[in-house]
């Protein structure tokens, strides 16, 4: 499967050298030039699935396909505008080619009719960085678009564009306007404006005054992306928890917490929400007040949490405790009850895992746990008791048996991966794992988690 996958890249790098055409190879017959090689024929092949294949492949190669560039250029030429968008990406990715060539090929093909060329050249723009800043405004434009797979392509380039497209956030914005629609690309104009930098932070900051609330919780989440760039943010996130919209409120305390200690000054306001009517905001409250003065008083906030009737507000609590580790030593018996709770035991071992050392009393039912009968409760159990304990011996055995089973094959790895040195007893297998796996995601998976382990091996292993 490896051999296949890599045929076409192979295909070009031995055929290139041939710099003779079939009828070259006549010495009596006179040469008027060098002939094209033959791996580059592809470029003029009829057929434009092919001359796309090959510009890909070009482009997989990077900088070492100079030798293709003259033949690239010629090509951008090429009648189909796939290609064209291919082979622009081609010669940005060898050579960095001046964006004064490669950006009027793709802003025509930006006004294409077919929305799929249209989709397919906000990406490659992307990959332009400052050079890309001429094209802002058609990108800008292209958020507007009637087919929802190029709006998307705009979002995410300008996202990926990061600083450069500093002053889109606006336009960005703009979307919560599209109410029909706007749900769909939510969480992808979230990601994107909150990639634009400290530039987009005073548009953001207006936006937490808008009167229309979508646009309001946009910015807020942008704003938590960022963390502590975001400081300048912090009197407009507190007036945001006074808000009428309870999620308006919630992500504007979690954003305050992201921001941590520069956000000092509003702890007041933070203590005034932990008596929101609203469990959520109670919960980002409590979890923003212990980032922001490294304090775990009001841990009692999301014990009491631990017992409301709503299993997503306890699983929410959960979590908080799970990010404030041993800090939250004071909740480990209220989470333990929660082991009986069917919806939520998962939730409960993973926090007390997180916990620590100050849930040791926990042990014996998590080693209990560890040798039951269903796997997701003995992976997590067995990850915990190695966290509490900070012994591995008990927990491998239950994890070598895990790795063998297909359900928990994934899980597994990535759990061996979170312990690092402490699962060497299982390196040799996991080593063995990687040189047969085929599956790209598992295969990943397990270089990463062969790294966290023992770099030196992964380094001999060719992992980077």
């Amino acid at each position: 499967m490896i051999f296949f996958r890599f045929f076409p890249l192979l295909f070009l790098l031995l055929l290139v050298p041939l710099l003779r055409a079939q009828d070259g190879d006549d010495p009596k017959k006179k040469k008027t030039g060098p002939p094209m090689p033959e791996g580059l024929k592809a470029l003029q092949h009829p057929e434009p699935k092919v001359r796309y294949r090959a510009a890909q492949t070009l482009a997989e190669l990077g900088p070492l396909a100079k030798f293709a560039v003259p033949e690239l250029r010629e090509a951008l030429k090429d009648n189909h505008p796939m290609v064209r968008i291919k082979v622009a990406e081609a010669l940005w990715k060898i050579e960095k080619t001046q964006s004064a060539v490669l950006l009027p090929v793709l802003l025509e093909a930006l006004k294409h009719k077919d929305p799929g060329v249209r989709a397919a050249v906000p990406r490659v723009i992307a990959l332009l960085g400052s050079k890309a800043t001429p094209a802002l405004p058609a990108l800008t434009e292209a958020l507007q678009d009637t087919d929802f797979d190029v709006k998307l392509a705009a979002i995410t380039a300008l996202g990926d564009l990061g600083p450069v497209a500093k002053d889109r956030a606006g336009a960005l914005l703009d979307l919560t306007k599209e109410k029909d629609s706007f749900f769909l690309v939510e969480p992808f104009v979230g990601a994107a404006l909150s990639n634009l930098g400290d530039g987009a932070v005073p548009t953001l900051t207006r936006a937490l005054a808008d009167e229309a609330p979508a646009r309001a919780r946009l910015a807020a989440y942008a704003l938590g992306s960022m963390g502590q760039r975001a400081a300048p943010a912090v009197t407009q996130l507190a007036k945001a928890l006074q808000h009428d919209d309870p999620a308006l409120r919630t992500l504007a305390a979690r954003a305050l917490g992201k921001i941590g200690a520069d956000a000092k000054s509003t702890v007041p306001q933070l203590e005034q929400a932990l008596d929101d009517k609203v469990a959520a905001v109670r919960i980002e409250a409590a979890l923003a007040t212990w980032f922001i003065t490294n304090q775990a008083k009001n841990v009692v906030v999301l014990v009491k949490a631990l017992s409301d009737g709503s299993a997503s507000v306890r699983e929410n609590a959960c979590q908080a405790l799970a990010v404030m580790k041993s800090a939250a030593k004071d909740a480990v018996e209220p989470v333990a009850k929660l082991l009986d709770d069917k919806d939520l035991r998962i939730r409960a071992i993973m926090t007390l895992g997180a916990i620590g050392s100050p849930a040791e009393k926990m042990l014996p039912e998590l080693k209990r746990l560890m040798q039951g009968k269903d796997g997701d409760t003995q992976l997590w159990s067995a990850f915990a008791v190695w966290q509490i304990a900070g012994d591995a011996k008990d927990s491998m055995k239950v994890l070598e048996t895990l790795l063998g089973t297909e359900a928990h094959y994934t899980s597994t790895i990535r759990v061996l991966g979170e312990m690092g040195p402490a699962a060497q007893r299982v390196l040799p297998t996991l080593v063995a794992l990687y040189r047969e796996e085929d599956a790209p995601a598992d295969r990943q998976a397990l270089a990463d988690t062969i790294k966290k382990i023992d770099p030196k091996t992964a380094l001999r292993l060719g992992i980077k």
